[in-house]
């Protein structure tokens, strides 16, 4: 992907105004924020304030009024015009431009086809194009045309190679009924969707073009733990496949979050004399701090006379259990296991002391060594607060005002169409998917008190978490939910039985329960924003769910479900913001944020993630290497050090910049195999954009960049 601007002006498209009078009005924002100061002063930590509405030159030029931002169809005489605006620029770029190969009949008319069109708040507008050949998609190939707010050509985004005549009217060995059947076979098992079917050009691993089909298989309603979006690209001359993933986004449990209990053990080999009537202790000092469920006491003791013997363990809050008290006779020795169930409920962390006394004459002996193993206790989601006289309780937001809809004989569901074209909570009723969910009622409108059906309590905080992710979008991002144009944003709620995950499957957000042990109801605000931000993602770059892209997939739904934490804490004190993901819903230690799904400021604190793209060739699946962007996200923000490469940003540049600067990118100038090169240079052309090419914003997302090991190419 190459971000290139025009070596001459192309003819300017035509813009449509309204009148001030049509602008919206801005909503208020937060007292002490002032309006656009300070701007390049990169450590400021800025706090909420609203996305513009209206364009801002941000070089000094006066300001001029233009049209709206916001979607433009492909069909209207204005998008046409930025289409053919944008395939005039491309053709004047063949033979000249580095990244535009192709062959010298090459019209961009006819090998482009406008996907969507959108004007942003700077008054810019920027036209997606998928590429065609001789009248077949060519996948995952994309171009974006960037017209300034007087319709010139301002910069091009994508690559164009040189593909071979024929590829797309010759016929193929295999049948599009051949494709399906070997990608069903692969999926070995049901869908619950209409397959997905298209002839397409690809590019093989050694970068040549081929002739297949793009092939989507899905099943939500399996019991398998994860849900499918299988895609599949079909070689249609030989019948090989191609590549093959999972394009279903959840907020997955990596290889650490597994499903069995957090386990803290210490060992000590003190190799301590025993001396006749004296006391021998040793100590292990255990970092982590997690309650303690079961604990185990392996020793390893010689003695000549064990009946001389009492041995004790102490707790680091100083409770104590005796092991031995001069047991065991004329017997030798003291070895093996010891369980101690009565520290139940202890906390691990601090210093344990094993104490040996000998009480007897003549027999002496050596303390080798000992370990302990703690099993963490399995702690259950926290309660609700308890009810308060008015609004709303939520399990980990707190007090929250919720929108709803008065239904005729006086109840009232989780229907909000205050917000764009709704936003709507369901019960999937343990279903394994949303097969024909009901409604959620109240009499009083009051969701969360004493009294209410006890399955309200994860829809209120998925209802809050689906308005909260649209207002963040529109207040902070400048964008009307998913689709630019108010798309409705439906929830499920109650997704099987003991489902330990949430997902985005193409159309809504589904959550699981949680199994009471590893996690409680996966509704809080950061995964509702990461699971509705894959649907973000869809609308806009179409980052494929592989690779470099499916990692940077993951990121952008990490770092909105992030912003959506922190846009809410704005407003809400209950909401606590911080650097974890899940952090509320996961156990054993709920609400902690030092124990979550992961970590933005420090990937590897999971034991899984990678923080730095050196070691992308050791950790390529995409939750693991969502940790390369998620860094370089936190660093421009808040400043800091990568753990890696001990690089240091001095300062970052607050959240509200940040995530306008990583939003623009995303929507703009990425496209679906985007790699982590091309996202820095996107987000580079986005604070370009929003502060200016020499800015103090533009340096920092070079630093942050570089800092996790990403460069230009």
């Amino acid at each position: 992907m190459n971000i290139r601007r025009p070596d001459s002006q192309t003819p300017a498209a035509p813009t449509t105004t309204r009148s001030p009078q049509t602008q919206p009005t801005a909503t208020a924002t937060p007292a002490a924020q002032p309006a656009a100061t300070a701007r390049n002063v990169a450590t400021e930590q800025s706090g909420f304030t609203e996305a513009r509405r209206a364009p801002t030159d941000l070089t000094g030029a006066s300001a001029r009024e233009t049209a709206l931002p916001g979607p433009v169809s492909p069909d209207s005489s204005e998008g046409q015009v930025a289409f053919k605006t944008a395939v005039e620029f491309i053709n004047k770029q063949v033979g000249t431009a580095e990244s535009i190969k192709a062959a010298p009949a090459f019209d961009a008319a006819q090998s482009f086809r406008p996907k969507t069109i959108e004007r942003d708040e700077l008054g810019m507008t920027h036209v997606r194009m998928e590429r065609m050949h001789e009248g077949v998609k060519v996948f995952g190939e994309q171009v974006i045309g960037h017209m300034d707010r007087d319709g010139k050509m301002d910069s091009l985004t994508g690559d164009v190679s040189v593909i071979p005549e024929g590829l797309g009217t010759e016929s193929t060995r295999l049948s599009a009924k051949d494709a399906l059947a070997i990608a069903q076979k692969d999926f070995a098992g049901k869908t619950d969707r209409q397959p997905t079917l298209e002839r397409v050009i690809y590019k093989d691993e050694q970068g040549q073009y081929r002739t297949g089909y793009h092939v989507e298989l899905t099943n939500t309603s399996s019991k398998e733990e994860r849900p499918r979006r299988m895609n599949y690209l079909v070689d249609a001359e030989t019948g090989s496949l191609a590549s093959k993933w999972n394009q279903m986004g959840g907020i997955e449990l990596n290889a650490r979050a597994n499903t069995e209990p957090k386990v803290v053990t210490g060992s000590a080999t003190p190799n301590a004399e025993i001396k006749d009537l004296a006391t021998t202790t040793s100590k292990i000092t255990l970092a982590e701090d997690v309650t303690i469920d079961t604990l185990k006491l392996d020793l390893d003791l010689d003695h000549t006379w064990r009946g001389d013997l009492t041995v004790t363990l102490t707790s680091p809050s100083g409770k104590s259990a005796v092991i031995s008290n001069r047991e065991g006779g004329s017997a030798d020795d003291l070895k093996g296991s010891f369980d101690l169930s009565q520290f139940a409920g202890e906390k691990t962390a601090g210093e344990w002391t094993l104490t040996v006394e000998d009480k007897a004459r003549r027999d002496t002996g050596t303390l080798n060594s000992w370990s302990l193993t703690a099993t963490a206790k399995a702690e259950q989601p926290p309660p609700p607060p308890p009810a308060g006289e008015v609004d709303d309780s939520s399990i980990y937001s707190g007090k929250v005002d919720l929108d709803t809809k008065q239904n005729a004989d006086g109840t009232h569901s989780l229907e909000d169409d205050s917000r764009g074209k709704g936003v709507v909570t369901l019960d999937a009723q343990n279903k394994q998917r949303p097969s024909g969910p009901v409604a959620f009622n109240d009499a009083n409108n009051v969701w969360g008190e004493a009294g209410d059906d006890p399955r309200t309590k994860a829809a209120v905080d998925a209802h809050y978490g689906a308005q909260m992710t649209y207002d963040f979008y529109k207040n902070v991002l400048g964008r009307d939910s998913l689709d630019g144009k108010g798309e409705k944003l439906v929830s499920n709620v109650h997704i099987g039985n003991n489902y330990v995950n949430a997902f985005w499957d193409g159309k809504q957000m589904n959550y699981g329960d949680g199994n009471g042990r590893d996690a409680g109801p996966l509704t809080t605000l950061d995964i509702a924003g990461h699971e509705i931000t894959h649907g973000l993602t869809e609308r806009t770059a179409g980052l494929i769910y592989r690779g470099e892209s499916g990692g940077l997939n993951e990121a952008f739904s990490d770092i909105m479900g992030t912003g959506v934490e922190w846009y809410a804490s704005t407003k809400n004190q209950s909401v606590k913001f911080d650097w974890a993901v899940g952090e509320d819903a996961w156990t054993p230690t709920n609400g902690d944020p030092n124990d979550a799904l992961r970590y933005m400021n420090d990937p590897t604190k999971d034991e899984y993630s990678v923080d730095h793209y050196s070691n992308y060739p050791k950790q390529t699946e995409v939750h693991g290497s969502s940790g390369i962007a998620n860094n370089a996200f936190y660093l421009l923000a808040n400043g800091g050090t990568n753990r890696t490469s001990q690089q240091t940003v001095d300062g970052g540049i607050g959240m509200d910049k940040s995530l306008k600067v990583y939003y623009r990118a995303l929507a703009h100038y990425m496209t679906p195999n985007t790699t982590f090169s091309q996202a820095r240079d996107a987000t580079i052309k986005a604070a370009t954009d929003l502060f200016g090419a020499d800015s103090a914003e533009v340096a920092k997302v070079k630093q942050s960049w570089s800092a996790v090991g990403v460069e230009s190419k």
